[in-house]
């Protein structure tokens, strides 16, 4: 019964994180920029992991070391990554964004070898070559018109996740409770946010009753409530399991923007969208660091 709590638990969080791109469609329709809708929806779910951490009375004691590699892991994993993943949905539909994002396990792979000395199997090399091709298939059609400035984001956001993975494994953080690490993920987001809108001059702060909806719904549902559903499926079904029901996240993007925003979504886009979660779960199965961490949401 666990085990099948369990995995509801993951495939709803990952429904949920699925949700970001329509929010932030719907937001930009409203005149909100993406840094102000960033900085706002980090506001919003730090205010809400902070009120859990006092209720739950969870220890957020770190030490300096771990603060500093918290704030790395912040800088990159959720201010560059989520910047990147956000433009974007600008210039691109949220299905092709969220299948190009979701490419970030195998580059996590390719990492893993490359800082941690992990050995490159006959998997994880198909797992690339299954990747590689998805993309291109994914990037490369002719039934749609294709952004490349906005494909270019979107796998750079990737990219930037895999970092924040790689740098988020190391010994000094896997102490640290979780909610612990994400109130300070948070935390530090909101602030750098709040000082790049503060000297750039991009912080909004007249925004419409429906603007304030949708980032609200944004930093409830598809930040706050996606990560503790995560966190707690995951105690019931591993890490590993955890992993491969999160591609659940960039079908839920497909499928919202089908019925939307009526996106396109060719057939060499399914099949490249297919290519891509298959080398996800591929990668997912492997017994290695990418394994343990590379599940771990932004």
């Amino acid at each position: 019964m666990k085990q099948f709590k369990g995995f509801i638990t993951v495939i709803v969080s990952a429904i949920l994180f699925g949700l970001m791109p329509t929010f932030a469609k719907y937001s930009y329709s409203e005149g909100v920029n993406v840094i102000s809708l960033l900085f706002y929806r980090y506001l919003f779910a730090f205010s809400l992991i902070g009120l859990y951490v006092f209720i739950k009375r969870i220890n957020l004691k770190i030490t300096a070391k771990q603060f500093l590699s918290i704030g790395l892991a912040s800088v990159v994993g959720t201010v560059f990554t989520t910047y990147s993943l956000f433009i974007s949905y600008e210039y691109i539909s949220t299905g092709l964004a969220s299948s190009l994002h979701f490419v970030y396990p195998v580059i996590t792979c390719i990492l893993a070898c490359i800082v941690y000395k992990e050995k490159m199997t006959q998997v994880k090399f198909l797992a690339l070559l299954l990747s590689v091709l998805g993309i291109g298939l994914l990037s490369i059609t002719s039934s749609v018109d294709i952004n490349y400035t906005g494909i270019f984001w979107a796998l750079i956001s990737g990219l930037f996740y895999a970092i924040y993975i790689i740098t988020i494994a190391n010994d000094n953080l896997k102490k640290i409770n979780p909610y612990s690490l994400l109130f300070y993920v948070f935390l530090i987001t909101t602030l750098l946010f709040l000082l790049i809108g503060g000297s750039t001059n991009q912080l909004n702060f007249s925004i419409s009753s429906s603007a304030i909806f949708y980032i609200c719904n944004l930093g409830l549902l598809a930040t706050f409530v996606a990560v503790l559903l995560f966190f707690e499926g995951m105690k019931e079904i591993g890490p590993s399991n955890a992993s491969i029901l999160s591609t659940f996240e960039p079908l839920t993007g497909v499928l919202m923007g089908l019925c939307l925003f009526n996106e396109d979504f060719s057939i060499k886009m399914m099949i490249g969208s297919i290519l891509v979660l298959a080398s996800v779960c591929m990668i997912g199965k492997e017994k290695t660091l990418t394994r343990k961490f590379f599940s771990k949401k932004r």
